[in-house]
């Protein structure tokens, strides 16, 4: 599927199994984010590639569109409204054509993939998981266990997540997480900060390549001050108005037990696949 770059961001419908998807709202909305990953993942010198949570499916539209990479497998929970249960594993078959004539087979793996490890078939150079961490409400670091698990040592791993040091408004009294949705994997359930992540990561197995900011949402009227406020090379500034979190990692060591709970987590010795703090 790798072939000459194809590089139009603006991809109104797509098919997934024979099903049009239509792409404008969703897609119009994260475009350039979606564009910084294609370039990230290109810098990354990636090439087979495993998508953590595919649908909506946009994001995967786009890195087949783009004929840069294959997207050898995907992760993705179908049974949604399960999502906070152990689901089993259930591997289906998927295909997905672009309006350009692009296509791409690759098996969608349906499974809670903060829930269990498991193992793939596939053989992918790259884990991506982009704007998902955001959405797991039990353990994430199961996520980047699984990473490492399909990863070989020296594999790649791309994570994007909105920062959730900024306050896009500081001068509006409201809660920054988001609204109760009617599917819960749209809702943002934890946002982390650059740090809180980059140590989740690094347990893990990964080493850190790059962690920073990414500024890839359009602002309109007043919150346009916001963004130039994000341009001043001060790290205060960066942590409060950059919208969202990049980290780029590579797998160091194959692990399967975490050495101690990530900073984000409570101090509870009942957490799976963490080692017994000492003295519990």
């Amino acid at each position: 599927m790798v072939g000459p770059s194809h590089l139009s961001m603006s991809l109104k419908q797509f098919w997934v199994n024979g099903e049009p998807v239509d792409a404008q709202r969703y897609g119009g909305y994260h475009e350039a984010r979606m564009k910084k990953t294609i370039e990230t993942l290109d810098a990354m010198g990636a090439h087979k590639i495993m998508e953590l949570g595919g649908h909506p499916w946009v994001m995967t539209a786009h890195l087949v569109d783009s004929g840069r990479f294959e997207v050898c497998a995907t992760v993705s929970a179908e049974e949604v409204t399960k999502w906070a249960d152990d689901i089993g594993v259930t591997p289906h078959r998927y295909h997905l054509k672009t309006e350009s004539g692009r296509a791409a087979h690759f098996t969608n793996y349906s499974a809670n993939v903060e829930r269990r490890l498991f193992d793939i078939e596939e053989r992918p150079d790259t884990v991506l998981a982009c704007e998902i961490v955001e959405h797991l409400i039990r353990a994430p670091h199961v996520m980047f266990l699984n990473a490492n698990r399909w990863l070989p040592v020296g594999g790649k791993l791309l994570v994007t997540t909105p920062n959730g040091a900024q306050f896009s408004n500081p001068f509006r009294r409201r809660s920054p997480t988001s609204g109760y949705r009617c599917y819960l994997y749209e809702r943002h359930e934890y946002l982390f900060t650059l740090d809180e992540l980059v140590d989740l990561v690094g347990l893990c197995g990964f080493r850190i390549r790059e962690a920073g900011y990414w500024d890839v949402y359009e602002r309109n009227g007043p919150s346009a001050f916001y963004g130039l406020m994000a341009k001043i090379p001060i790290g205060y500034l960066r942590d409060k108005f950059q919208k969202t979190i990049s980290i780029v990692a590579e797998k160091s060591a194959n692990v399967t037990e975490l050495p101690r709970t990530p900073r984000v987590y409570t101090a509870n010795p009942d957490w799976e696949y963490v080692a017994p703090s000492v003295g519990t």
